[in-house]
């Protein structure tokens, strides 16, 4: 059965409501591997731009929840930022969902320019870059008035975003583009996470062989009425825990946005296709190869240090962490070490020799060449220093 990606499991918790001050959409970089000609330094941004993503959004005088209330914004609204955000982070619940962000510092987009700080988890970053290259906020400010006309919890509604993007959007390209993937993407995953579909495909008596169909990603959608449906409003299988749910289809949104979207953006997106067709982890165990695994580790950092200022990189941060992290620590079902005896394992001490053959002077090989030198000098164990450098960079 299988589990998320790590780029899914970085949006649920964090990245779909503010990817931190980072992005550069008009970067023309595609990464690859490790050991090539340095990449020039990227510009910082000139500016972000935010679609606002509950109503009555409260712009405040300070970066807390005590601060005093300047304005509100309205669902649907955007507002400028320079990525300034705060050091601390609130917990807050919105639309039934805890966020634990910082605030960010933004400006409205109306005439009277008011300046404040409004709460990330509230804010879709869809921009950052030049000014003279940003989206056409008139194009989206109609996409977004659209959007919030649909309900999320109507399956129908994901088909109705989609044709309105497809009939509106047909000849958009470069942050146009970008910006109106991340609306639509954004869409579907909030209707994927409030509309309960799953509780539909609960009710759907499925075969053994409907499960390995889903498995091996070659379940026809046609089947079940459910699922032709399903596959109409934006949405493919997924199969974990003994269940079958419906998830975003991003095979589906590559197929309109991959030739019209900027290039680390496409490469962003083909990425995500490819993980989520292969995916990595099984009930908390690896179902792919270290050395797989370890290419999509490098793939995200090298991505991430050639686009430092890319609109989702906070979501792209995570992957490259939490992959990184995985391949020295293991996962619950596939520990680096032998539970009983503590030795690590000969699968683990063959990929880090391969990580640092195959991909040296990358963050990962560093990680690497640390615990691998620790282990050794501890006789490849997992003693309490093994242990302590493991918490450090899960950390």
């Amino acid at each position: 059965m299988k589990t998320l990606t790590p780029v899914f499991v970085a949006w649920l918790f964090a990245v779909l409501t503010f990817p931190a001050c980072k992005s550069d959409n008009s970067a023309s970089v595609v990464p690859t591997p490790a050991g090539g000609t340095e990449m020039p330094a990227a510009p910082k941004p000139e500016m972000y731009l935010y679609l606002v993503k509950v109503d009555n959004l409260n712009l405040r005088e300070a970066p807390n929840k005590d601060g005093k209330v300047i304005t509100k914004f309205a669902e649907g609204e955007f507002v400028e930022g320079k990525g300034e955000v705060s050091e601390n982070k609130e917990e807050i619940n919105l639309r039934d969902v805890f966020y634990n962000e910082p605030y960010i510092k933004v400006i409205s987009t109306t005439p009277e320019q008011h300046t404040g700080w409004a709460y990330g988890g509230a804010l879709n970053a869809i921009y950052a870059g030049p000014r003279h290259i940003a989206p056409d906020l008139g194009r989206l400010s109609q996409l977004a008035a659209f959007l919030k006309t649909l309900n999320v919890e109507k399956l129908e509604s994901g088909k109705k975003a989609i044709d309105y993007v497809h009939t509106n959007f047909a000849n958009a390209s470069g942050t146009l583009a970008d910006a109106a993937f991340i609306m639509l993407q954004n869409f579907l995953f909030r209707m994927e996470i409030e509309g309960d579909y799953y509780a539909q495909t609960e009710r759907i008596a499925w075969t053994e062989t409907d499960f390995m169909d889903v498995w091996k990603e070659r379940f026809d959608m046609n089947k079940y009425p459910l699922t032709k449906v399903l596959a109409a409003n934006g949405f493919r299988l997924e199969e974990a825990e003994g269940m079958i749910f419906p998830v975003v289809d991003w095979a589906k949104l590559a197929a309109f946005f991959e030739t019209k979207v900027t290039t680390p953006m496409k490469a962003y997106i083909l990425q995500n296709v490819a993980e989520q067709k292969d995916n990595a982890f099984d009930d908390g165990g690896l179902v792919i190869g270290l050395d797989t695994l370890a290419e999509r580790a490098v793939f995200w950092e090298t991505f991430n240090k050639q686009n430092p200022y890319f609109v989702r990189s906070h979501e792209t941060l995570e992957s490259e962490h939490w992959l990184r992290m995985v391949l020295i620590n293991g996962a619950d079902n596939t520990p680096a070490y032998d539970y009983e005896t503590l030795v690590i394992t000969e699968a683990f001490k063959k990929n880090w020799a391969m990580i640092l053959q195959k991909y040296p002077g990358t963050k990962l090989a560093k990680a690497v060449k640390e615990m691998s030198e620790l282990c050794a000098a501890e006789g490849w164990k997992r003693t309490e220093k093994v242990e302590k450098l493991q918490q450090k960079i899960a950390e």
